[in-house]
């Protein structure tokens, strides 16, 4: 196991190396931003839901 990654940190980046690590950081830079996105309009769902409830407390009473 360690001779295989000893010759995997040996071999030079080309530029297929080079593309795929890019990707993969798009992607999981992608993935973050979009589950931080689905959690700020949740939170703007749930706070707006809570402003409704209250506001028709307030009518009620």
């Amino acid at each position: 196991m360690m001779k295989a990654i000893k010759n995997f940190m040996n071999k030079p980046w080309t530029w297929g190396t080079y593309f795929k690590c890019c990707g993969v950081g798009a992607g999981l830079s992608s993935a973050i931003l979009g589950a931080f996105a689905a959690w700020a309009k949740w939170n703007e769902k749930k706070a707006l839901k809570e402003m409704q409830e209250s506001n028709l407390e307030e009518d009620n009473i």
